[in-house]
Formats: C-alpha cells, structure tokens, sequence
C-alpha cells in the first residue's frame, strides 16, 4: 500500500513539477535492471529527450566547477550523468547516446570487477544486489577516457566502507586509484563511495579519501550540494527507466548550498 500511495503522489506531483534551475548531478547505474535488450537505447535515449527539452545537459567537470565556485544558476536547470559500478552497456548504449546529445557521462568503476572471473562476480552481484549485469573490460573503459568521458574511482570490490578498517579502506581506495591511473594513464581525481549514503562513509573514510581524490561524490542528502562541510558533492539517485513523472518530481526540489 505505501509503494502505491508513494507513485500515485510522485506521478501525480510530478505532472505540475520541472526541474527546479540549478545543478544537478543524476546517479545512475544502467538503463533498466534487466538483462540489456533492444528497447535499452529507446529507453535510455527517451530519458536524454525528456532531460534535454528542459534541462542544459553538462559534463560531470562542468557541473563540479560549478558547484565548487558556487555559481548560482537562477534560470536554467543543468544536468551532469554519472554511472556507478561500470556495466557494459556504458560502453554499448549510455556513452553512444551521451555523446548523441553534444554531452559525456562520468563511470565510476571498481577495478576488480573489470574483466574478473565467475567466482568473482557472483560474489559481487550478491553485494550490489543484481545479476543481470557484466562488466566493461579495460579496453572499452580505456576508449571512453579517450572519447572524452570521465573515468572515476568506486573502490577496488564494492564493499560497505563502513565496515573496513583504516589498513582495509587505504587498500580500496588508494589501490583502485593506482590501478585506474596506470592502466588509462591519467589522474583520477573524482571518488563516489559505494552505496552512496552517509552511513556507509564515515569521517575516518572520508579523510583517506581526500588523501587521493579532490573531488568526492554521495549518492545522497540531494536537497544540498554538499555534505560533511564543502567536502563532499551530493549526487540524486535516478534511473533512466524510472516514470518521467517520477524524475521531474526529483529534479523540482531547490537545493541549497548549506
């Protein structure tokens, strides 16, 4: 019953809402939680033209310059992709389509589930709760770089960093950086932790983090554009294959800089 009220409300809302001006940073991780298929790009390109007809489509460093800097946006909406976990069909559909619309996408990646072996991956899918996914290989990511597309940090193996310690978190994050940079040859500045709510990143993480990455993404608390001070730049969890409705509803609420 409360799955229902929630859509009739958010579809409802959402049919008088647009996107409130400002920056906004969409996290994603796939066109739909299925098996990818022939309608994915419909899918995926349907969500670009709903976004476009309202919104400025930004990369991800335009929409972190401006966050940083604190430019007020007062009449236009923009909008920044970013794709956590770095499934194939960033490679096969979301990029392709990106760049069809004049705008790149930032894919975060764990450096252990590219090109990893089956025993691997089904322990991995059981921790981000999915099965229906394979991962880019580092040629694909390596061509993405190269294409003008953001390559960030998502930790080595996907754990909660809630639960490792100090020895254990530098590994994660140090080591997933180290690997990113040597394999694209290039400085990997931007981190989004895994599972993406405060709870998972406490303050010990986040100092080791800072060691490595100027530039640190939540996957939460999106009514602000920062989190732990200015440390910290909030990005709203949406899925392209979530009711348009539903994405003009989030996309409406006016954010604040504290």
């Amino acid at each position: 019953m409360r799955a229902i009220l929630r859509n009739i409300f958010l579809n409802t809302m959402g049919s008088i809402k647009k996107p409130e001006p400002g920056v906004h940073i969409i996290n994603s991780h796939y066109v739909t939680p299925n098996l990818v298929g022939h309608d994915d790009y419909q899918i995926f390109e349907n969500f670009l033209k709903h976004l476009d007809a309202s919104c400025t489509l930004i990369s991800l460093e335009e929409a972190t310059q401006m966050i940083v800097d604190k430019i007020p946006a007062k009449k236009t909406s923009y909008v920044a992709f970013t794709f956590d976990d770095g499934f194939e069909e960033c490679y096969h559909v979301i990029a392709p389509l990106l760049e069809k619309y004049n705008t790149t996408g930032a894919f975060f990646i764990n450096a252990n589930f590219v090109e990893s072996d089956d025993v691997y991956r089904t322990a991995f899918n059981d921790r981000i709760r999915i099965d229906t996914k394979t991962p880019m290989n580092w040629s694909q990511i390596k061509e993405l770089h190269e294409r003008g597309h953001v390559i960030g940090s998502h930790t080595m193996d996907h754990y909660n960093l809630a639960d490792l310690n100090e020895e254990e978190l530098h590994f994660q994050i140090q080591e997933n950086k180290s690997i990113l940079e040597k394999k694209l040859e290039y400085s990997c500045d931007y981190f989004a932790w895994t599972y993406g709510k405060l709870i998972h990143f406490p303050q010990h993480a986040l100092d080791i983090a800072q060691k490595f990455h100027p530039y640190i993404f939540s996957g939460t608390n999106y009514k602000k554009y920062f989190s732990y001070g200015t440390s910290v730049i909030n990005r709203r969890h949406l899925e392209p294959y979530w009711p348009k409705n539903h994405l003009n509803y989030f996309l409406s609420i006016k954010k604040t800089w504290s």
